[in-house]
């Protein structure tokens, strides 16, 4: 999945220059084409990002059209775009909107918004909420995380990111092909989006383990991993309200299990009774790692931390 990413405000870019360092890769071809606006001239220089790939606007405008312009000219294949910002500044909050509704006047794909939520010492709740309505308006689906949770935004990105993506020189099949338009179909447009990730290294091969007890013990490693990402959200939405969810596994095929795979769901299932689960694997062959995202979609309640 090849998403257009723009970090909007310091929070935002900061992000974007993560994803452009760390972001998935497959054939060599980054999944995530990032830029950045930033409203501070400092944050610009600072910024680790390709230096056309960065633009200044001052604070007393909000015109993006010309920065659209210049990034849509750029010949680039996206299936969606992603804009991150915090929902910490109003300024910022704003600029995202117009970048949001603009993209969604000259394309059908999807826009998806990731705000980053401020401590609740930084704003007030009131505050958060009515800028959480202005980017639903301007998004296809509103993605929410906790700022200072990097490592695990990154990571589920490009656990997400790797969905329908085919590394031709490996040539290898998950368990459960999943693609694009299942994460899209995920990402149902009512309420929001808030994910889960676990990450585990894996042991080296025990060459006197039984196979019966080397199988078990990876269906029980993908189970705990679910469930650490469901006690590990992004921010503490109340996923009983959920209507939909995906669940990705990412990294050794040889640890990923069909008992593992259908015992998630069914975890997930017990959730609610309506809930729609979708689910499948993105190989890596070789990997010394295992990752599993879990996306809810479709919730209309939080709390602020």
């Amino acid at each position: 999945m090849r998403l257009l990413t723009i970090g909007i405000g310091k929070s935002g870019a900061e992000i974007s220059s993560l994803l452009y360092r760390k972001g998935a890769k497959v054939n060599k071809i980054p999944l995530f084409r990032c830029y950045a606006i930033l409203n501070s001239v400092e944050d610009v220089g600072r910024l680790k990002l390709d230096e056309k790939n960065k633009f200044f606007l001052p604070r007393v405008r909000q015109d993006v059209t010309g920065i659209l312009n210049e990034i849509l000219s750029r010949y680039e294949i996206h299936e969606g775009s992603m804009l991150i910002t915090s929902l910490a500044d109003d300024y910022d909050v704003n600029i995202t909107a117009e970048v949001g509704k603009n993209l969604m006047g000259v394309s059908d794909d999807p826009v998806i918004i990731l705000a980053l939520m401020p401590s609740l010492g930084d704003t007030n709740s009131s505050e958060i909420r009515d800028r959480i309505r202005t980017l639903k308006k301007a998004s296809t689906v509103l993605l929410l995380a906790n700022e200072g949770k990097a490592d695990d935004i990154i990571e589920a990105l490009n656990v997400l990111a790797r969905v329908g993506e085919i590394d031709l020189k490996k040539k290898v099949a998950g368990e459960v092909v999943v693609d694009t338009s299942d994460v899209f179909n995920a990402l149902v447009k009512d309420g929001f989006s808030i994910f889960g990730v676990s990450r585990r290294s894996l042991p080296m091969f025990r060459f006197f383990a039984k196979r019966s007890q080397i199988l078990a013990e990876r269906t029980q490693r993908m189970i705990d991993m679910v469930k650490e990402a469901v006690n590990n959200l992004s921010v503490n939405g109340d996923i009983n309200t959920a209507k939909s969810s995906i669940i990705v596994f990412a990294g050794n095929p040889d640890e990923i299990t069909m008992d593992g795979l259908f015992a998630c769901i069914e975890y997930i299932e017990n959730i609610n009774d309506e809930i729609v689960v979708r689910y499948g694997d993105c190989p890596v062959p070789n990997a010394r790692f295992l990752s599993a995202v879990v996306l809810f979609s479709g919730i209309t309640r939080f709390k602020l931390d």
